[in-house]
């Protein structure tokens, strides 16, 4: 193989394939990105065998081949060299010359043949979701997904389709967070339901990046036990999580007695505040509704306590209750409306948060005791 890239380029194609790479991988082949000419571009690819990316950059073919090379030294090496076009050419012996006007890196790699086959995207069998309304769903509830892989079926998050709607669940028997996306664009032929690992949604998180173009879209390609993601000339293929999601609509209080309206950020930075002081090992902060105040405290033995006051609309019974800050936090930092409503039964009942005015988002938070 010989090709010559621009450096540019070559750096964009290495991050954005190089991150789903373990540092711990069982075979040495796994550490390294695949590098193949494919007519006029260079193919790049990377697997941890769970999730696989691949990707490709505009490239001049001096002779077809392909090579394997270590991953964080290629991309060490080429975010160093200067903005020039780059040499790679790959001697019989699998050693790989790297040049760049009078800059020389001799480097071995390993063939291709030893790299595990990622499967090819089918256009034809994908439909399409738009890329904004996708990264909102993955940021409302990844973060509730479970790490105990024990309960493996909630390490990832439950994709499903309801009344033509795009739905995404996650839980960790502790939190839920649940997510309407809206209608599906055309092309879903079969109704989803399948549970996506926690790493393919962050690295579907990533290539999206910062974007507001409604109009830009993901392509989403389902086969029996994978789903392939295309955004833009990136394709990630991720292995499905096998086992029955648990009932989550049965987890969802039907009813209330309390509704409290809260201000989202003043909300936030009050339990932030109070979060400073909770204890360790049992980390809780209490609210307190009484005479429209929220009475937001956390007291820890030896260390201290602390209390923030907030004025609300509220006029109903003397309410208690304790939640870990931990969890409030993370859906708080993740919801862009200027208030929310927690619902409320009793004070060892799920609470739930919900932003105001807007049914296509809901958290439950189990409390803690007081």
């Amino acid at each position: 193989m010989k090709i010559v890239c621009s450096q540019a380029e070559l750096l964009k194609g290495v991050q954005s394939v190089q991150s789903i790479i373990s540092n711990r991988v069982s075979l040495p082949v796994l550490a390294n990105i695949l590098l193949e000419t494919q007519k006029d571009k260079l193919k790049l690819a990377a697997t941890d065998l769970e999730v696989g990316i691949k990707t490709e950059i505009p490239t001049e073919i001096l002779k077809e081949g392909s090579i394997t090379l270590p991953a964080k030294m290629l991309f060490d090496i080429v975010r160093e060299l200067p903005s020039q076009d780059i040499q790679i050419e790959v001697t019989p012996e699998y050693k790989v010359i790297l040049s760049c006007g009078k800059i020389v890196f001799k480097i071995m790699g390993l063939p291709k043949d030893e790299f595990p086959i990622i499967p090819d995207f089918k256009e034809e069998n994908a439909f399409d979701v738009s890329m904004v309304t996708l990264k909102k769903m993955i940021q409302k509830t990844i973060f509730a997904i479970s790490n105990d892989e024990t309960r493996y079926v909630l390490t990832g998050v439950l994709l499903q389709t309801s009344n033509n709607n795009l739905e995404m669940v996650a839980t960790d028997g502790r939190r839920l967070a649940y997510v309407n996306g809206g209608k599906l664009n055309k092309g879903l032929k079969n109704k989803l339901d399948v549970i996506i690992p926690s790493k393919a949604l962050r690295e579907i998180n990533r290539l999206i990046g910062e974007i507001e173009d409604e109009s830009k879209t993901v392509k989403i390609e389902l086969t029996e036990n994978q789903i392939s993601y295309k955004v833009g000339a990136t394709i990630l293929v991720s292995r499905l999580i096998e086992g029955k999601f648990p009932n989550y609509k049965q987890v969802i209080p039907k009813e209330h007695s309390q509704e409290v309206l809260l201000d989202t950020a003043k909300f936030l930075s009050a339990i932030k505040r109070m979060s400073l002081i909770a204890p360790e090992k049992a980390e809780s902060i209490k609210l307190e509704l009484i005479n429209n105040k929220a009475i937001i405290s956390s007291m820890s033995q030896g260390l201290g306590e602390a209390q923030e006051e907030l004025e609300i609309e509220y006029k109903g019974n003397k309410f208690e209750v304790a939640y870990n800050p931990k969890y409030l936090v993370e859906v708080l930092k993740n919801l862009s409306t200027q208030n929310i409503i927690l619902e409320l039964s009793n004070p060892m009942s799920p609470g739930v948060i919900k932003p105001q005015n807007n049914e296509e988002y809901l958290y439950v938070i189990m409390p803690m005791r007081l």
